[in-house]
């Protein structure tokens, strides 16, 4: 497995954050968080941040095509974990959503889902507007974790 790109590891590289509590029925039988809950977590946030492309109005019709966790270290009850949330790439008919969550100020897992734009099951270009919505939540590259 390669390592991730530093900026990946950045949290302030992330332009929209959420802050989620960890509960007991989180973690797994080692007392860490649960993966299947982590997953909840990225999944949560994913949600969050539609809300704020709606605008009032109903985004494009969007299917996850890919979805991929990485793990990077061990998260714990009781505590907070924080989610950030950012675009890593913008295609024509699709994007990637790139998401990084910390503990305790360590990032320990990211989260790259492959959003396709397919009015009707057919994929189609990524409207305008949306479009334009999406490049105001690229994440910011930089050579050096910085956050």
């Amino acid at each position: 497995m390669t390592k991730p790109e530093p900026y990946r590891l950045a949290r302030d590289a992330y332009p929209v954050g959420q802050e989620i509590t960890t509960r007991v029925s989180d973690i797994d039988g080692n007392g860490h968080l649960n993966a299947i809950r982590i997953g909840k977590f990225y999944e949560e946030a994913r949600a969050s941040f539609y809300k704020l492309l709606d605008h009032g109005k109903r985004h494009p019709r969007l299917l996850v095509a890919e979805l991929k966790i990485r793990y990077l270290g061990e998260g714990f009850w009781p505590g907070t974990v924080e989610v950030r949330t950012g675009i890593v790439r913008l295609g024509s008919s699709a994007f990637t959503m790139g998401q990084g969550l910390w503990q305790n100020g360590a990032c320990i897992g990211l989260c790259d889902t492959v959003l396709v734009h397919a009015p009707q099951g057919k994929t189609t270009p990524l409207p305008d507007e949306f479009r334009g919505q999406l490049e105001r939540y690229l994440l910011v590259a930089c050579s050096e974790p910085f956050g």
